[in-house]
């Protein structure tokens, strides 16, 4: 009877854990709200968990909406609260469309705005991909703002660097996939709520950025989230926003920004893991963590490490790996 006993009691905690391991921030307590950044523009948040000092998730894109991030990197608000937004211009914030207003400082701005919204004292940011140029740049503008930095899937800190990662990526697709993403592109052009059409170039588009397709599946995110007129306004997001940093170097501008900050990157990500390597040399107070065998969305390929060692620098500590 207490053999039994002992293997019920198991076996619920076994299921608990399961259960709280699929949590989503749809199944989270939470208030959201629109916070006023100026000038007309209204973001939109969702603030999740406990906790004074929230860590601010700066998703990537740009154009994306936080959808594909949000509910893959839940699992943070069990012992913090989690502030998500989308970023100007796409989902539920304001779809502000012209180049002035898609200006890469303006989103620097975005995140000075939240900040008051909630007499925050200081950020940690969270930036995944695009979204660590807009955490980064706040940094370089508002240092004494950020308590930490956690930055994923880096984009190279110069322009050449990014451009040479995308052409790597389209000579390594064969024809007939390259040939199926522009007849994906043309459909999404004429209607591009077609969500058809872009879930399948989106998959085609990041297969290179997981280490297999399995990896892939377990993505709980929807990059084609929004509203038809959210997706209608995404090239103008992507076009003005990038065409605004001109042709970057921040090399030199990374040996100023002195706030503790992880750098994780997986081996295989495209956005190649020498220039998260120069990220981590050139930022004074930077550590990077590599994870082998992963790609670009290493908290869906790689949960356990990824948030054990988010969950170690963000109580003040260097997680085993991460090295200068």
């Amino acid at each position: 009877m207490a053999k039994a006993s002992r293997t019920l009691f198991s076996l619920a905690v076994m299921v608990v854990s399961i259960l709280s391991a699929s949590t989503t921030l749809a199944q989270a307590p939470s208030r959201e709200g629109l916070v006023d950044a100026g000038n007309g523009v209204k973001l939109y948040y969702r603030l999740v968990g406990s906790g004074s000092n929230p860590v601010v998730l700066v998703h990537g894109g740009p154009g994306f909406t936080s959808d594909y991030i949000a509910d893959d990197v839940a699992t943070i608000a069990r012992k913090h609260s989690l502030l998500v937004y989308d970023q100007r211009g796409i989902g539920r914030s304001t779809l502000v469309s012209d180049s002035t207003a898609l200006a890469a400082q303006r989103y620097v701005e975005d995140l000075e705005a939240i900040r008051k919204h909630f007499g925050f004292q200081q950020l940690t940011l969270l930036g995944h991909s695009w979204g660590v140029v807009p955490a980064t740049l706040y940094a370089m503008k508002f240092p004494k703002r950020v308590r930490r930095m956690i930055l994923v899937g880096t984009i190279p800190a110069t322009r050449s660097g990014l451009d040479s990662a995308f052409d790597a990526m389209a000579k390594a697709r064969d024809s007939a996939t390259l040939r199926r993403m522009a007849e994906l592109s043309q459909i999404r052009q004429v209607n591009p709520a077609d969500l058809a059409a872009c879930h399948e170039y989106y998959r085609l588009w990041f297969t290179p950025f997981f280490s297999t397709n399995a990896a892939a599946s377990r993505m709980k995110g929807d990059v084609c989230a929004g509203s038809p007129e959210s997706l209608k306004n995404k090239p103008n997001v992507g076009r003005f926003t990038f065409a605004s940093l001109g042709d970057w170097n921040w090399m030199k501008a990374l040996n100023e920004v002195d706030v503790p900050t992880l750098i994780i990157q997986g081996e295989l990500d495209p956005l190649p893991i020498e220039s998260a390597r120069e990220w981590a040399a050139a930022m004074p107070n930077a550590r990077l963590l590599e994870l082998k065998g992963i790609g670009h969305f290493p908290y869906v390929e790689s949960p356990e490490k990824f948030f054990g060692a988010v969950e170690r620098f963000l109580r003040g500590e260097w997680p085993e790996g991460a090295v200068r």
